[in-house]
């Protein structure tokens, strides 16, 4: 049973660019210690849904139980991209999580050109490790204060292949949600890291 609230939604591609295979399934422990990307993972008595076999995803990850996803974007254009937000708990926080084939080798220009794609092209990206990138921003939407997160992570989607695929998570939310969003951000990562 997949998790996700509501049907795709019309117009969704009935068939994806290039099936990306499954990731290897990661268990995680819930320790709520650093995660790979910048800030605290989740922790013990975090009470989350697990998103489970959504279409076209090579991995699964976990949300926070009042959020939900849903499948596509009218507004990114990748290959995978589903649509997560707090549904039920009203903090107006969610995004985009997603995966991203490109040529092989996934080479700077390119992870640069999608980055910019993603959040902007005058976002400040770091390098959390070779293999992933992380950005955060401060903006105004409709006169509210918002932070916004990015992250990408660029990995071989064949064992043993050349790098060709990222894994992508861009979210944003009031300030008070900020570790709730590098709580998905560090997810994302571990998952799709295998």
């Amino acid at each position: 049973m997949t998790s996700v609230i509501g049907p795709p939604p019309q117009g969704m591609p009935a068939a994806l660019p290039r099936e990306v295979p499954r990731r290897p399934a990661v268990r995680l422990v819930r320790d709520g210690a650093p995660g790979p990307v910048v800030g605290p993972t989740y922790g013990p008595r975090a009470r989350l849904v697990p998103m489970r076999g959504l279409r076209g995803m090579p991995f699964d990850f976990d949300v926070p139980e009042t959020w939900g996803c849903v499948g596509g974007s009218k507004r990114l254009r990748a290959d995978v991209v589903w649509t997560c937000a707090d549904a039920r708990g009203g903090s107006k926080a969610g995004g985009w999580i997603g995966v991203h084939s490109c040529l092989a080798p996934c080479g700077d220009i390119e992870q640069a050109g999608f980055r910019a794609e993603l959040i902007g092209a005058e976002s400040r990206w770091r390098a959390t490790d070779p293999e992933t990138s992380f950005a955060e921003s401060r903006v105004d939407i409709d006169g509210e204060p918002r932070v916004r997160v990015a992250m990408t992570y660029a990995f071989a989607a064949e064992f043993d292949g050349p790098v060709d695929t990222l894994a992508f998570a861009r979210l944003s939310g009031p300030p008070a949600t900020l570790d709730t969003l590098l709580h998905l951000v560090n997810e994302v990562r571990l998952r799709a890291g295998g």
